[in-house]
């Protein structure tokens, strides 16, 4: 990709050259790039649900931008990259869904008051982090809240049931972003 900074030759074309070369204004430079070749075929299932879900991203981006939450705003204009603006790094945080990096059931006894910590990250923020407990024959036993910590990353979700035997529970953990995005991460102890 070439780029020029609106020089005598290349002034400040936009448009298409002959189907061979695109240009375009970029935050004042001139893009020049290969122009994109039509699809041949229909779209297959995957393609149509990322197709989808980039619509979906795209609308989302768009409410955000145009939307009269100055917070979100702010908070997303902080985080941005190079060479993005408001719009792209909300669609970025849309299409990124979090990630449960750990569940850490170290100091989970079965007791009550007994802590499972959840390590939960995202390319934006993380906005909360439910954990569900099973029995070891599949029974919910419960499912809350945890409470973020200090260092913003980990998250601590304190028993209020007993478990007992502990060998065969599950523990599940999902995070959730900004967008609404999901992830989750099952250990079994």
């Amino acid at each position: 990709m070439a780029h020029s900074n609106n020089s005598v030759i290349t002034g400040k074309l936009s448009g298409t050259l002959g189907r061979e070369l695109v240009f375009r204004d970029w935050e004042g430079k001139t893009v020049v790039a290969k122009a994109p070749k039509a699809r041949s075929g229909a779209p297959g299932p995957d393609q149509l649900q990322r197709q989808e879900k980039f619509l979906l991203a795209s609308r989302y981006a768009k409410a955000v931008k145009d939307g009269t939450d100055q917070g979100i705003k702010d908070a997303y204009t902080a985080a941005l990259r190079p060479r993005q603006n408001l719009f792209s790094r909300a669609l970025e945080d849309y299409m990124s869904p979090p990630v449960v990096k750990s569940v850490n059931s170290g100091a989970y006894t079965g007791v009550v008051g007994s802590t499972i910590t959840v390590r939960a990250v995202d390319d934006f923020r993380v906005t909360g982090v439910q954990v569900e407990i099973q029995a070891a024959n599949g029974t919910l036993l419960e499912k809350g809240n945890a409470v973020q910590q200090v260092n913003g990353v980990d998250w601590t979700y304190t028993a209020t049931q007993a478990n007992n035997p502990l060998t065969g529970s599950k523990i599940k953990a999902i995070a959730t972003d900004v967008p609404g995005n999901e992830g989750t991460l099952e250990i079994t102890l």
